[in-house]
């Protein structure tokens, strides 16, 4: 999921000195006082900004957005792998600068290969975790050798298959990234049917304009784990379909289907109480919650088919423990008798010092559904490393 671009606040947060190296690249902005440019005042610049001819704009805007993409702990990994990988003496340099928006800037602007891939990485990852992908293992455990005759079969594979199946994508290129990880990135690129959509002319008038667009598909190999993941819209029958055209086109293999393989969840260790919701200052977490549990008895009570309790959000873990113990122990039960098959988490963030810190309640139940591949990108990977960390993640 892109993360909110907001031209104004991001134009506060970069370092004047590289703006100005961005803005000359393309002869904008050479006569801009940027030396009395006053820290968070970008006003200034904002109306230079709305002067300057469209498609120059526009392009920059590309390029921020990128940035913008880049600007967090996923995008700070992929930059710094890459990195190390094809520039390490430009390392310490990237090290230098304090934020992230000026770590991706600076990448732009001086490793320029680095940036351009580690953008089509970080919006791979993005979905990598959401509800579009898919992973598959037991394949061959072996490094390919990616040749033209490979791409080109994949190419054909996967444009049969949509314009058989759905009349669409009557070409399909086929572009390959490796990863520093070994990882093996494949983006399948297709038209998809016309469409009319609003667009504003030079003039700024509204017209319509059909075009027919593109929409991608990723392949992820991972040869040292034997493993393969799949980013497409579509769900499970298409990934099947789309996985046999990769292992036969790339692999040299055919492949029977197979269900994808699913994350589990185990949730009763969260009764113990010497557990604790654990945060690294990295995630700015302000409080852990614990929302809602259900909790199903391991051999019959009564006519009791299990046991759901809600908290407070004034809860403290502490109590939230109490009230279980006293449930439990109304109907003669103990932790270990009871296996806890639901709950709801809720993460308070911290403030940013202007507003409130934002919440985010995802749940987990066993064995193997979490609805955190819903949540917003940023604190989605947040939720993440939480329920890895907690030990709830197997």
């Amino acid at each position: 999921m892109a993360k909110v671009f907001d031209l104004r606040k991001q134009l506060k947060l970069h370092d004047k000195v590289l703006l100005q190296r961005l803005f000359a690249e393309y002869g904008e902005l050479l006569d801009f006082p940027w030396e009395a440019l006053k820290p968070h005042d970008v006003e200034p610049l904002v109306k230079k900004w709305e002067g300057m001819q469209e498609d120059t704009r526009r392009q920059l805007q590309v390029i921020l957005q990128d940035v913008n993409e880049l600007a967090d702990e996923r995008g700070h990994k992929i930059l710094t792998e890459d990195l190390a990988w094809r520039c390490p003496d430009k390392l310490e340099i990237f090290g230098r600068w304090k934020s992230p928006m000026d770590k991706a800037l600076w990448a732009y602007l001086e490793v320029r290969q680095v940036f351009d891939e580690a953008a089509v990485f970080a919006r791979a990852e993005a979905l990598r975790s959401g509800q579009f992908a898919n992973r598959w293992n037991g394949l061959p455990k072996k490094k390919i050798e990616l040749t033209d005759k490979m791409k080109e079969a994949l190419q054909e594979e996967v444009r049969l298959y949509y314009w058989n199946k759905e009349l669409r994508g009557e070409v399909c290129r086929v572009h390959h990234y490796p990863r520093a990880n070994g990882a093996e990135f494949f983006f399948a690129y297709l038209p998809d049917w016309p469409d009319k959509r609003l667009v504003f002319d030079a003039d700024g008038n509204l017209t319509p304009r059909e075009e027919s667009y593109t929409f991608s598909n990723v392949f992820i190999y991972l040869p040292t784990e034997g493993a393969i993941e799949m980013i497409a819209k579509g769900g499970k029958k298409v990934h099947l379909s789309l996985r046999k055209a990769f292992c036969k086109a790339i692999l040299g293999i055919d492949v029977d289907d197979e269900e994808p393989v699913r994350a589990t969840y185990r949730l009763d260790h969260i009764l113990d109480p010497t557990f604790a919701f654990v945060t690294e200052p990295e995630d700015r977490i302000a409080a852990v919650r614990l929302r809602r549990i259900r909790l199903v008895p391991k051999t019959r009570v009564g006519a009791v088919e299990y046991l759901e309790l809600k908290f407070l959000e004034s809860a403290s873990h502490g109590d939230v423990i109490r009230d279980i113990n006293q449930h439990l122990g109304e109907r003669n039960l103990s932790r270990s008798q009871v296996a806890v098959v639901q709950m709801g988490i809720q993460l308070q963030f911290l403030s940013d010092g202007r507003r409130k810190g934002k919440t985010m309640t995802f749940n987990v139940s066993c064995p193997n559904t979490c609805d955190l591949k819903s949540k917003p990108d940023d604190v989605r990977v947040v939720g993440e490393r939480c329920i890895q960390r907690w030990g709830i993640l197997q």
